[in-house]
């Protein structure tokens, strides 16, 4: 679980740093974080944070009962990987041209986050995983019937 969690890590520290920085930046004499459409993606990214949290508890719990947690560990490790990615890209995005420089840690974050995508295997790897769980789990559950006598 080490990678999934790393990527909630990474993807809550691009939100919190992105709304401080937003809260503190003005433009026309507000906080750029009043303005609507960008307090709409912050909340994007505290959703993508929660559900990468929430899949990451539920594979470790599973985990932790001694059960099998291939599906969920390649859903948690798929979901947030990828949900840390999209955070650094939006933080770099509102933080403007010093989310570029070193200045702040957008930058950092972007680069942590997508090393996290091929940890721990690919994510294309983890997808074909999930899939076969999938088809295993969900294909029996419609009967073994296949027309064939």
């Amino acid at each position: 679980m080490n990678v999934p969690a790393r990527a909630v890590g990474i993807a809550r520290a691009t939100l919190e740093d992105t709304v401080a920085y937003t809260t503190e930046r003005e433009q026309f004499g507000h906080p750029v974080a009043d303005f609507q459409g960008l307090r709409w993606r912050l909340g994007e990214m505290a959703e993508r944070v929660e559900t990468a949290r929430l899949l990451t508890l539920r594979a470790a719990d599973r985990a932790d009962r001694g059960r099998d947690a291939t599906r969920e560990f390649s859903m948690a490790k798929i979901h947030a990987t990828e949900a840390a990615v999209e955070n650094a890209n939006e933080a770099m995005q509102l933080h403007g041209g010093v989310g570029y420089t070193t200045e702040r840690d957008a930058e950092r974050y972007l680069r942590d986050a997508r090393l996290l995508t091929i940890a721990g295997g690919p994510n294309e790897g983890h997808r074909d995983t999930l899939a076969d769980a999938v088809v295993e789990r969900y294909g029996r559950s419609r009967g073994e019937t296949s027309g064939a006598t």
